[in-house]
């Protein structure tokens, strides 16, 4: 059960039971249907001429706890495990290759790039495979423990495209050639690091379990300057990077921070939950942060010069597990169900998917996957007038 709340909101008590009318109606389609939702009208006057009518299109069974999907461009996808296997899937759920490493958990996703496939283990295994064959390329061991994605860095092309990784033990980070996985460069330790990297023009950037953002410098790794958030404010989520070099991130105390990566001042703060706030916030085309809670908030906030303004929120029963976005959609997973609404004011579809949901990611912005109760779980919108 989920509500909406615009902010701010000052309508009659009319247009509240009309809401509630229209959340009551998603509502009962979601049971009926369970795997397929036509989303209602919001109660705005500008509605989008096409729509989207959401169903799980197909469910593929996996063989060990997997992370997150990769979309491998509009060809199926990769998933990695906890059992050293990385899999592809076709764009209907069939399996088509799968090869497994020995003392190689995967905790993170995958990378693609060139048609190769990149993944790190929490052994310091880093490897290479070909994304069509499963066929490995390359893997080198480092003395590290990765439970985050290769960042990759392709713009220069051939033996100019490198992958960085940071190590959760002491925040080291490592560049590797993608041709050969040869380090280029390894940075100094900072602290136990449990959040997730981000780069941008700035460089390299991940919060830290010391309550303070760490950049680096993208060419050899060199420490540029830390952002102190708060000494309880430690942070073991991923960044949203801004394209002014700003980067926004949940802590601890429950706090939504924007730090500026260039002048290395925390600029803004706001409460966001009761408890930790560790989820990755999300960012819409049109400028709206979304940032989900422990206690089943997704909050919705404009970033004005250094100030934080909240836009709306939706509420849900349980706890927020995934975000997403893509254009101005929001994707939401939460009480075993994947939510779509076109922000700001939009009614949100539910499509139902499981007990045990986790792992959003995108292909498009009518494509997402998941895991679901040890299944890979495709749903798509299908648009109509």
């Amino acid at each position: 059960m989920m509500s909406r709340r615009p902010i701010p909101s000052r309508r009659p008590a009319t247009a509240y039971v009309a809401v509630a009318a229209v959340i009551a109606a998603v509502a009962v389609i979601g049971w009926l249907a369970r795997s397929m939702c036509a989303p209602q009208p919001a109660p705005s006057a500008a509605q989008p001429a096409v729509r989207n009518a959401w169903r799980v299109v197909w469910r593929a069974a996996l063989t060990a706890h997997a992370n997150a999907p990769v979309p491998v461009d509009a060809e199926g996808w990769i998933v990695t495990d906890d059992a050293g296997g990385v899999t592809r899937l076709s764009d209907t759920g069939k399996p088509l290759w799968r090869v497994s490493f020995s003392n190689q958990p995967f905790e993170a996703s995958a990378a693609i790039h060139d048609r190769r496939v990149f993944a790190a283990s929490t052994s310091g295994g880093v490897l290479a495979l070909d994304a069509e064959t499963g066929r490995a390329l390359w893997s080198v061991t480092l003395d590290a423990r990765f439970q985050h994605p290769p960042l990759l860095d392709a713009q220069g092309g051939g033996d100019a495209a490198v992958m960085r990784l940071v190590s959760q033990s002491d925040g080291r980070l490592f560049c590797l050639r993608v041709r050969d996985g040869l380090t280029l460069w390894q940075s100094e330790p900072t602290n136990r690091c449990d959040g997730e990297p981000a780069a941008g023009p700035y460089g390299i950037a991940y919060g830290n379990c010391d309550g303070a953002i760490h950049v680096f410098d993208a060419a050899d790794g060199r420490r540029k300057g830390s952002i102190p958030v708060g000494t309880e404010d430690q942070m073991a989520g991923g960044l949203l990077s801004l394209p002014d070099s700003r980067l926004v991130a949940g802590t601890r105390q429950g706090n939504l921070v924007v730090a500026n990566a260039r002048t290395f001042v925390c600029e803004a703060r706001t409460r966001v939950s009761e408890n930790e706030a560790f989820l990755k916030p999300v960012r819409t085309q049109n400028g709206l942060i979304a940032t989900g809670s422990e206690e089943g908030l997704v909050s919705l906030w404009f970033l004005r010069d250094t100030t934080l303004s909240q836009a709306g929120e939706y509420r849900f029963e349980q706890a927020i597990r995934d975000l997403a976005a893509c254009g101005n959609r929001l994707f939401i997973l939460t009480g075993g169900a994947l939510h779509i609404a076109d922000t700001p004011d939009a009614a949100v579809c539910r499509v139902a998917l499981g007990d045990e949901v986790y792992g959003l990611a995108l292909r498009d912005c009518v494509t997402a996957a998941c895991v679901a109760d040890g299944m890979l779980v495709c749903v798509k919108g299908e648009a109509h007038e």
